[in-house]
């Protein structure tokens, strides 16, 4: 593992993972994980900033290392489907049939359905997810997002069929 310190960001193409204060996050490329790093109470912003890790200060070396690796093997995590394999590369959702273009709360929706593969993901963990916060009881915020990932995967992948089913009661999943 290769660590470059810069006043401003590389261009996406050049890096692996961006590591940066908390208050920077927003500054950075997409498409490129990133762990942020602060005090406490920036660890929430960080993250509906779009940050996939946090580092709480005072943090060592060896932290950040476990995480780095951590979270760039999820970020190259490949989904397996009789239909085919699923990956992200940054937020484009990529499948057989081509790319879709998804946006940050999509992403971070369908990757949460994907690491909970099998088991229903409720409503209110999902809104939590997207938006940090707890989301409106009626509230069909997240109903429209999953709707449009279904049509999104449908658009590159037809064979998918459903691919995101809703369980009474109980939330969405991924079968």
């Amino acid at each position: 593992m290769h660590c470059v310190a810069t006043a401003a960001p590389l261009p996406p193409d050049e890096v692996d993972l961006y590591v940066a204060p908390a208050a920077d996050v927003r500054e950075l490329p997409r498409g490129v994980p990133v762990i942020a790093w602060g005090t406490a109470g920036a660890l929430r912003g960080a993250f509906l900033a779009g940050c996939d890790d946090f580092l709480r200060e005072p943090w060592a070396p060896e932290e950040l290392a476990s995480r780095a690796l951590a979270v760039l093997a999820r970020a190259r995590h490949r989904y397996e489907f009789p239909w085919g394999e699923v990956s992200f590369d940054g937020e484009a959702l990529l499948t057989p049939g081509g790319s879709a273009a998804l946006t940050r709360l999509e992403s971070i929706i369908l990757r949460a359905l994907l690491r909970d593969r099998g088991s229903p993901v409720p409503r209110e963990a999902l809104c939590l997810l997207a938006t940090g916060g707890p989301g409106e009881a009626r509230s069909r915020a997240i109903d429209m997002h999953v709707a449009c990932i279904r049509r999104k995967v449908r658009a590159v992948a037809p064979a998918a069929g459903r691919f995101i089913a809703c369980v009474r009661r109980q939330g969405y999943m991924i079968p």
